[in-house]
Protein backbone atom coordinates (compact mmCIF):
# COMPACT_ATOMS: atom_id res chain seq x y z
CA UNK A 1 0.00 0.00 0.00
CA UNK A 2 2.78 2.42 0.87
CA UNK A 3 4.67 1.78 -2.36
CA UNK A 4 1.49 2.27 -4.34
CA UNK A 5 0.79 5.53 -2.49
CA UNK A 6 4.27 6.84 -3.26
CA UNK A 7 3.89 6.01 -6.93
CA UNK A 8 0.46 7.67 -7.09
CA UNK A 9 1.70 10.84 -5.35
CA UNK A 10 4.73 11.14 -7.64
CA UNK A 11 2.71 10.60 -10.82
CA UNK A 12 -0.20 12.86 -9.95
CA UNK A 13 1.22 15.89 -8.09
CA UNK A 14 3.91 18.32 -9.13
CA UNK A 15 4.83 18.97 -5.50
CA UNK A 16 5.76 15.38 -4.69
CA UNK A 17 7.47 14.84 -8.03
CA UNK A 18 9.63 17.93 -7.49
CA UNK A 19 10.29 17.09 -3.84
CA UNK A 20 11.42 13.56 -4.73
CA UNK A 21 13.69 14.85 -7.49
CA UNK A 22 15.25 17.35 -5.10
CA UNK A 23 16.22 14.48 -2.78
CA UNK A 24 17.49 12.40 -5.69
CA UNK A 25 14.97 9.60 -5.19
CA UNK A 26 12.06 8.18 -7.17
CA UNK A 27 9.06 6.26 -5.92
CA UNK A 28 10.16 3.27 -7.99
CA UNK A 29 13.49 3.16 -6.16
CA UNK A 30 11.89 2.86 -2.71
CA UNK A 31 12.18 -0.82 -1.80
CA UNK A 32 12.83 -0.63 1.96
CA UNK A 33 12.13 1.52 4.99
CA UNK A 34 15.66 2.93 4.70
CA UNK A 35 14.70 4.26 1.26
CA UNK A 36 11.44 5.63 2.66
CA UNK A 37 13.38 7.54 5.31
CA UNK A 38 15.16 9.50 2.56
CA UNK A 39 11.90 11.06 1.37
CA UNK A 40 11.23 14.69 2.34
CA UNK A 41 8.82 15.63 5.12
CA UNK A 42 5.42 17.01 4.21
CA UNK A 43 6.13 20.34 5.94
CA UNK A 44 8.18 21.49 2.97
CA UNK A 45 4.90 21.67 1.08
CA UNK A 46 3.86 24.66 3.18
CA UNK A 47 6.84 26.58 1.83
CA UNK A 48 5.72 25.87 -1.72
CA UNK A 49 2.08 26.91 -1.50
CA UNK A 50 0.32 23.86 -0.12
CA UNK A 51 -2.14 26.11 1.70
CA UNK A 52 -3.60 27.13 -1.66
CA UNK A 53 -6.90 25.40 -2.53
CA UNK A 54 -6.40 22.07 -4.28
CA UNK A 55 -2.57 22.35 -4.28
CA UNK A 56 -2.20 18.68 -3.37
CA UNK A 57 -5.09 17.40 -5.46
CA UNK A 58 -4.29 14.41 -7.69
CA UNK A 59 -7.54 14.38 -9.68
CA UNK A 60 -9.81 16.82 -11.53
CA UNK A 61 -12.71 18.12 -9.46
CA UNK A 62 -15.06 15.88 -11.41
CA UNK A 63 -13.35 12.88 -9.80
CA UNK A 64 -14.23 13.96 -6.25
CA UNK A 65 -17.09 12.93 -4.02
CA UNK A 66 -16.53 15.30 -1.10
CA UNK A 67 -14.71 18.52 -0.18
CA UNK A 68 -14.42 19.74 3.40
CA UNK A 69 -12.69 22.50 5.34
CA UNK A 70 -11.11 20.70 8.30
CA UNK A 71 -10.47 22.46 11.59
CA UNK A 72 -8.63 21.42 14.73
CA UNK A 73 -9.10 23.52 17.86
CA UNK A 74 -10.83 26.20 15.78
CA UNK A 75 -8.01 26.58 13.25
CA UNK A 76 -8.58 25.67 9.62
CA UNK A 77 -6.01 23.54 7.80
CA UNK A 78 -7.60 24.25 4.43
CA UNK A 79 -9.75 22.30 2.01
CA UNK A 80 -9.40 18.52 2.08
CA UNK A 81 -10.77 16.46 -0.79
CA UNK A 82 -11.95 12.86 -1.03
CA UNK A 83 -12.86 10.38 -3.73
CA UNK A 84 -15.67 7.86 -3.37
CA UNK A 85 -13.05 5.25 -2.49
CA UNK A 86 -11.53 7.51 0.19
CA UNK A 87 -14.92 8.00 1.85
CA UNK A 88 -15.82 4.31 1.67
CA UNK A 89 -12.55 3.26 3.34
CA UNK A 90 -12.80 5.93 6.03
CA UNK A 91 -16.40 5.06 6.87
CA UNK A 92 -15.53 1.35 7.14
CA UNK A 93 -12.67 2.04 9.54
CA UNK A 94 -14.98 4.28 11.60
CA UNK A 95 -17.50 1.39 11.70
CA UNK A 96 -14.78 -0.90 13.03
CA UNK A 97 -13.68 1.63 15.68
CA UNK A 98 -17.23 2.20 16.94
CA UNK A 99 -17.99 -1.52 16.94
CA UNK A 100 -14.91 -2.18 19.09
CA UNK A 101 -16.17 0.57 21.42
CA UNK A 102 -19.36 -1.45 21.87
CA UNK A 103 -21.89 0.26 19.63
CA UNK A 104 -24.49 -1.88 17.87
CA UNK A 105 -27.91 -1.56 16.26
CA UNK A 106 -29.55 -1.22 19.66
CA UNK A 107 -27.43 1.83 20.56
CA UNK A 108 -28.70 5.41 20.61
CA UNK A 109 -25.85 7.86 20.05
CA UNK A 110 -25.79 11.62 20.52
CA UNK A 111 -23.24 12.82 17.95
CA UNK A 112 -21.91 16.29 18.77
CA UNK A 113 -19.63 18.33 16.54
CA UNK A 114 -19.20 20.36 13.37
CA UNK A 115 -20.99 18.59 10.53
CA UNK A 116 -19.15 20.63 7.91
CA UNK A 117 -16.10 18.55 8.90
CA UNK A 118 -15.71 15.40 6.77
CA UNK A 119 -14.59 13.35 9.77
CA UNK A 120 -17.92 14.06 11.47
CA UNK A 121 -19.76 12.81 8.40
CA UNK A 122 -17.66 9.62 8.51
CA UNK A 123 -18.85 9.01 12.07
CA UNK A 124 -22.49 9.60 11.15
CA UNK A 125 -22.32 7.27 8.13
CA UNK A 126 -20.57 4.68 10.31
CA UNK A 127 -23.37 4.84 12.87
CA UNK A 128 -25.91 4.51 10.06
CA UNK A 129 -24.04 1.46 8.78
CA UNK A 130 -24.04 -0.14 12.23
CA UNK A 131 -27.77 0.54 12.49
CA UNK A 132 -27.58 2.67 15.64
CA UNK A 133 -30.05 5.51 16.17
CA UNK A 134 -28.16 8.76 15.56
CA UNK A 135 -28.97 12.10 17.19
CA UNK A 136 -26.77 14.59 15.28
CA UNK A 137 -26.36 18.05 16.78
CA UNK A 138 -23.96 20.95 17.08
CA UNK A 139 -24.33 21.05 20.86
CA UNK A 140 -26.11 23.71 22.90
CA UNK A 141 -29.91 23.64 23.15
CA UNK A 142 -30.22 20.85 20.60
CA UNK A 143 -28.11 18.55 22.78
CA UNK A 144 -30.23 19.32 25.85
CA UNK A 145 -33.43 18.68 23.88
CA UNK A 146 -32.16 15.33 22.59
CA UNK A 147 -31.08 14.31 26.08
CA UNK A 148 -34.55 14.98 27.49
CA UNK A 149 -36.41 13.35 24.60
CA UNK A 150 -34.34 10.33 23.60
CA UNK A 151 -32.02 9.63 26.57
CA UNK A 152 -29.07 8.33 24.50
CA UNK A 153 -26.88 5.59 25.97
CA UNK A 154 -23.80 6.88 24.11
CA UNK A 155 -22.33 10.32 23.52
CA UNK A 156 -19.77 10.82 20.77
CA UNK A 157 -18.31 14.32 20.99
CA UNK A 158 -15.25 16.25 19.96
CA UNK A 159 -13.30 17.19 23.06
CA UNK A 160 -13.60 20.88 22.22
CA UNK A 161 -17.42 20.51 22.21
CA UNK A 162 -17.71 18.49 25.42
CA UNK A 163 -17.48 21.34 28.00
CA UNK A 164 -20.46 23.10 26.39
CA UNK A 165 -22.77 20.11 26.90
CA UNK A 166 -21.54 18.94 30.30
CA UNK A 167 -24.06 21.14 32.16
CA UNK A 168 -26.88 19.59 30.13
CA UNK A 169 -25.75 16.17 31.35
CA UNK A 170 -25.91 17.05 35.03
CA UNK A 171 -29.18 15.15 35.55
CA UNK A 172 -28.42 12.28 33.16
CA UNK A 173 -26.28 9.20 33.26
CA UNK A 174 -24.76 7.80 30.09
CA UNK A 175 -23.40 4.33 29.51
CA UNK A 176 -20.64 5.21 27.05
CA UNK A 177 -18.59 8.32 26.17
CA UNK A 178 -16.44 8.47 23.04
CA UNK A 179 -14.33 11.59 22.64
CA UNK A 180 -12.63 12.70 19.44
CA UNK A 181 -9.58 14.92 19.57
CA UNK A 182 -6.16 15.97 18.37
CA UNK A 183 -4.38 14.48 21.39
CA UNK A 184 -3.37 10.84 21.33
CA UNK A 185 -4.99 10.25 24.70
CA UNK A 186 -8.11 11.97 26.06
CA UNK A 187 -7.67 15.16 28.03
CA UNK A 188 -7.95 15.03 31.85
CA UNK A 189 -11.33 16.83 31.93
CA UNK A 190 -12.81 14.26 29.53
CA UNK A 191 -11.52 11.36 31.63
CA UNK A 192 -12.82 13.00 34.81
CA UNK A 193 -16.24 13.52 33.28
CA UNK A 194 -16.45 9.89 32.17
CA UNK A 195 -15.50 8.74 35.68
CA UNK A 196 -18.09 11.05 37.21
CA UNK A 197 -20.71 9.56 34.90
CA UNK A 198 -19.52 6.02 35.52
CA UNK A 199 -19.34 5.67 31.75
CA UNK A 200 -17.12 3.48 29.60
CA UNK A 201 -14.73 5.85 27.87
CA UNK A 202 -12.91 5.52 24.55
CA UNK A 203 -11.00 8.14 22.59
CA UNK A 204 -10.48 8.58 18.84
CA UNK A 205 -7.33 10.37 17.70
CA UNK A 206 -7.42 12.55 14.58
CA UNK A 207 -5.52 15.38 12.91
CA UNK A 208 -6.93 17.69 10.26
CA UNK A 209 -3.78 17.40 8.15
CA UNK A 210 -4.36 13.65 7.76
CA UNK A 211 -7.99 14.10 6.76
CA UNK A 212 -9.44 11.11 8.65
CA UNK A 213 -9.76 9.32 11.98
CA UNK A 214 -6.32 7.90 12.83
CA UNK A 215 -6.76 5.49 15.73
CA UNK A 216 -8.75 4.56 18.81
CA UNK A 217 -7.97 3.66 22.41
CA UNK A 218 -8.92 0.27 23.78
CA UNK A 219 -10.06 -1.28 27.04
CA UNK A 220 -6.43 -1.82 28.07
CA UNK A 221 -6.09 1.96 28.19
CA UNK A 222 -2.52 2.44 26.95
CA UNK A 223 -2.13 4.42 23.74
CA UNK A 224 -4.20 4.29 20.58
CA UNK A 225 -4.36 1.49 18.06
CA UNK A 226 -3.33 2.94 14.70
CA UNK A 227 -5.68 2.32 11.80
CA UNK A 228 -3.00 0.60 9.72
CA UNK A 229 -5.24 0.17 6.69
CA UNK A 230 -5.13 3.94 6.21
CA UNK A 231 -1.91 5.17 7.86
CA UNK A 232 1.79 4.36 8.13
CA UNK A 233 3.63 5.47 11.28
CA UNK A 234 7.29 6.06 11.98
CA UNK A 235 9.23 8.04 14.59
CA UNK A 236 12.14 10.44 14.23
CA UNK A 237 14.65 10.63 17.07
CA UNK A 238 16.62 13.69 18.19
CA UNK A 239 19.38 12.85 15.71
CA UNK A 240 16.96 12.72 12.79
CA UNK A 241 17.03 8.93 12.38
CA UNK A 242 13.75 7.27 11.45
CA UNK A 243 12.46 3.99 12.86
CA UNK A 244 9.27 1.95 12.91
CA UNK A 245 10.50 -0.87 15.15
CA UNK A 246 8.85 -2.07 18.34
CA UNK A 247 9.80 0.24 21.22
CA UNK A 248 11.10 3.06 18.99
CA UNK A 249 10.86 6.52 20.62
CA UNK A 250 10.67 9.93 18.96
CA UNK A 251 8.46 12.36 17.08
CA UNK A 252 5.47 10.73 15.43
CA UNK A 253 5.48 10.97 11.62
CA UNK A 254 2.40 9.84 9.67
CA UNK A 255 1.74 9.02 6.02
CA UNK A 256 -1.48 8.08 4.28
CA UNK A 257 -1.59 4.66 2.64
CA UNK A 258 -4.70 4.74 0.48
CA UNK A 259 -5.64 8.41 -0.01
CA UNK A 260 -6.56 8.95 -3.65
CA UNK A 261 -7.52 12.63 -3.76
CA UNK A 262 -4.88 14.09 -1.42
CA UNK A 263 -2.04 11.83 -0.29
CA UNK A 264 -0.01 13.10 2.68
CA UNK A 265 3.50 11.69 3.03
CA UNK A 266 5.67 12.03 6.13
CA UNK A 267 3.75 14.60 8.16
CA UNK A 268 5.63 15.53 11.34
CA UNK A 269 3.04 15.75 14.13
CA UNK A 270 5.31 17.27 16.79
CA UNK A 271 4.15 14.57 19.25
CA UNK A 272 6.63 12.52 21.24
CA UNK A 273 5.59 8.87 21.27
CA UNK A 274 6.70 5.26 21.59
CA UNK A 275 5.66 2.58 19.12
CA UNK A 276 4.55 -0.76 20.52
CA UNK A 277 4.00 -3.94 18.53
CA UNK A 278 3.57 -6.15 21.59
CA UNK A 279 0.34 -8.06 22.02
CA UNK A 280 -2.23 -5.78 23.61
CA UNK A 281 -4.35 -6.89 26.54
CA UNK A 282 -7.49 -6.13 24.52
CA UNK A 283 -6.49 -8.59 21.80
CA UNK A 284 -6.11 -5.96 19.05
CA UNK A 285 -2.99 -6.63 16.99
CA UNK A 286 -2.75 -3.15 15.46
CA UNK A 287 0.32 -1.02 16.19
CA UNK A 288 -0.07 1.02 19.37
CA UNK A 289 1.08 4.63 19.63
CA UNK A 290 1.84 5.58 23.22
CA UNK A 291 2.37 9.17 24.34
CA UNK A 292 5.65 9.91 26.06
Amino acid sequence: LLLRQLKWAEEKTTFYRTAFEREGIQAASVTSFADMARLPFWESAEEEGADAPFFMLTLPLSGLLRMSVLRDEGESCGIHCYTQGDVARQVQTAVDMLTVCGLNRASTALLVGDFTDSRMLDLQYALDTIGAAVLPCMGGDAAAQFLRAAVPDTIIAWERELPAIMDSLADFRIHRLITVGTHIMPQPFARAFAEQQGARHAHIFTLAQMGALIGCTCAAGEGVHLEERLFFAEVIDAGGSASREDGAHGELVLSTLTAEAMPVLRYRTGMQVRLSRENCGCGDAHLRIIEE
